[in-house]
């Protein structure tokens, strides 16, 4: 398990908010950064959206992505494998058996520390390892929202039967149509399995 320690989030930051940040990180990583599986979008989001979110227990380091030396399409294959096993944990902790599961593996690597914000409040917060594995990295977003609330994992989190963007909306999550997909619901066959096309 992970050290005792309790960690202070960044300066003035509140948990909620907090968490929202590291939602939407991990999100955008989903469905923007590793859809497009470019190399300079992932150093975009690492050097801001993840950077911000993160405490690094040792000196952080971002360097330039060089892929000259992999393999043609290794840079490529990692992030979408990445985006693959991070979609399948998302969906997977809508159900509250798999979710303890995740929580409890995310604290017993050390991905998430516990921490208090500005007004005391406790929550946990993503830590940074050197050499840490990208999925690692976008998990530990996840986990420090999902310790937070795992009621929306529950109960508003699914991914869009027309897109496979991952959303969380109660409002929407029985239709599992997102917002920008909304007007094509009626054209939807019955028993599109987006769970399986979306980890496929």
């Amino acid at each position: 398990m992970t050290s005792s320690m309790v960690l202070a989030l960044p300066a003035r930051a509140q948990m909620t908010p907090f968490a929202d940040g590291c939602r939407a990180a991990a999100l955008d990583f989903v469905n923007r950064v590793s859809v497009r599986a470019d190399k300079h979008a992932l150093a975009e989001w690492l050097r801001g959206p993840y950077r911000a979110h993160v405490i690094a227990l040792a000196p952080m380091r971002t360097r330039r992505i060089d892929s000259s030396g992999l393999m043609r399409g290794a840079l490529e294959r990692l992030i979408v494998n990445a985006r693959r096993e991070v979609t399948e944990t998302l969906l997977s902790a809508r159900d509250p058996g798999d979710g303890v599961a995740f929580g409890y593996t995310a604290l017993a690597a050390g991905h998430v520390y516990r921490c208090r914000d500005i007004d005391g409040v406790e929550g946990w917060v993503p830590v940074s390892h050197p050499r840490m594995r990208l999925v690692d990295r976008v998990m530990s977003l996840v986990a420090t929202d999902y310790l937070l609330r795992s009621d929306d994992y529950e109960n508003a989190l699914f991914a869009c039967v027309r897109c496979e963007t991952l959303v969380f909306d109660a409002g929407r999550a029985e239709g599992r149509v997102c917002p920008a997909h909304q007007s094509d619901v009626s054209e939807l066959g019955p028993g599109v399995d987006v769970a399986k096309r979306a980890i496929a």
